[in-house]
C-alpha cells in the first residue's frame, strides 16, 4: 500500500513509510514505464493454479532467501487483501532492521485512494486484532484496513501465513489472517474484519516480491524468496496449488528471475541488484506455467482455525 503510518512496534515509536505516496492519481506519469525503471526494482509474481475462486481458507510457505530495506515478501495476495512480511527502511536502537507482518483488507467496493472517501457501511471493519498489532485505514491504491505488528523474521526462515474466510450472514463475512511464530510454535492472530459479501471466496491468489522505498537505490538491492506449498480448503478438502504462473510488473528493468529452489522442490522468484534472467535452462519465461510438486497437507494446528466459528476471538483472548 502506498501509504503512510504511525504506529508503535515493540517499544518503538516511529513515523514510517510502509511504501511512498503516490505522486498522482493512477495514471499520472509516475507510474510510467520509463520513470518504474529508474528508481525501483521490477516487481515479480507467481500466480497459484489451478484457479479456485470460492476458497474459503488458504494456507501458504514462503521461504525468505535475501532482503533488503523496503522490501514486501507478499505469501498470498487475494482477491480483498494481501498478507506477508515486510522489511521496513529504518532499524531500531539496536541497530537491527525492523521486520514487520502485514495483513490488510480492501473495502467491498472501489471508491479510489481516499481511505474516508468510502461510505461508512461500505468500510472493511475491525472485528478482531491480535496481540501488539496496530491497525487502521488506508489509501493509494483503493482503500481498506490494514494491521502490521513486528516480527522479527530471518532470512533462511520459512514463513507460514494463513487466511480464512466465514460467512457472517447473507450481507456480510468476515476475513481473519494467521502467522505461524516460530518462536512460539504457534499461531497468532493478526485481524479479522467484517466485509460486505459482494462476492464470495477468497478468489484468485499470488505471491509476490515488491520493492516499495523506490528510491533509485533500493533497485540495486536483491530481493528473493521461494513460493510452496500453498494450499487451497474449499469448505471440505484441502487442493493444492500444482501449478504457477511467472508475471511481472511494467517496470522494464530485466534484473529478475524464476527459476526451481531445488531443496524445497519449489520456484523462487527475484529481483534486483545483478541478478540474472535467465537463472534456469530453460528459462522461466514471464507468463509461462510450470508444475510443481505435491506435498502432504497442512496439519491440525491449521484445522483447529478453520473449524472454529469464533477462532478470532479465542486466539485474541490467548494471546494477550
Amino acid at each position: 500500500m502506498r501509504c503512510a503510518v504511525r504506529i508503535v512496534l515493540g517499544g518503538i515509536c516511529a513515523g514510517m513509510l510502509l511504501q511512498p505516496l503516490a505522486k498522482g492519481g493512477r495514471d499520472s506519469d509516475y507510474w510510467t514505464p520509463e520513470n518504474m525503471a529508474k528508481r525501483q526494482c521490477t516487481s515479480v509474481h507467481l500466480v497459484y493454479l489451478p484457479e479456485l475462486p470460492e476458497h474459503t481458507a488458504a494456507y501458504q510457505e514462503t521461504l525468505i532467501e535475501k532482503s533488503a530495506p523496503g522490501t514486501y515478501f507478499s505469501c498470498n495476495n487475494f482477491s480483498n487483501g494481501y498478507i506477508g512480511v515486510q522489511e521496513l527502511g529504518q532499524k531500531d536502537e539496536q541497530g537491527r532492521p525492523i521486520r514487520v507482518a502485514i495483513f490488510s483488507i480492501w473495502d467491498a467496493k472501489d471508491t479510489g485512494d481516499n481511505p474516508h472517501a468510502a461510505p461508512e457501511e461500505e468500510r472493511a471493519k475491525l472485528v478482531a486484532c491480535g496481540r501488539d498489532v496496530r491497525t487502521e485505514r488506508f489509501g493509494g491504491e483503493g482503500t481498506g484496513g490494514k494491521s502490521m505488528r513486528r516480527f522479527d523474521w530471518k532470512e533462511g526462515q520459512v514463513i507460514r501465513t494463513l487466511v480464512v474466510e466465514r460467512n457472517e450472514s447473507e450481507d456480510f463475512r468476515r476475513i481473519a489472517g494467521y502467522i505461524h511464530n516460530p518462536e512460539t510454535g504457534k499461531w497468532e492472530l493478526m485481524s479479522c474484519w467484517r466485509v460486505q459479501a459482494v462476492r464470495q471466496g477468497l478468489g484468485g491468489s499470488c505471491g509476490f516480491v515488491e520493492d516499495f522505498i523506490r528510491n533509485v537505490e533500493s533497485k540495486t538491492n536483491e530481493r528473493r524468496a521461494t513460493f510452496g506449498p500453498i494450499f487451497r480448503w474449499d469448505g471440505s478438502a484441502w487442493h493444492q496449488a500444482t501449478q504457477f504462473r511467472f508475471t511481472r510488473d511494467a517496470n522494464p528493468n530485466d534484473n529478475i528471475n524464476c527459476h526451481i529452489n531445488l531443496q524445497r522442490g519449489y520456484f523462487s522468484l527475484a529481483t534486483g541488484g545483478n541478478i540474472a534472467p535467465e537463472a534456469d535452462f530453460p528459462p522461466f519465461s514471464v507468463k509461462e506455467i510450470r508444475p510443481s510438486p505435491t506435498t502432504p497437507e497442512p496439519g491440525e494446528d491449521v484445522m483447529d482455525i478453520i473449524r472454529d466459528e469464533h477462532a478470532e476471538q479465542r486466539y485474541t483472548s490467548e494471546s494477550r
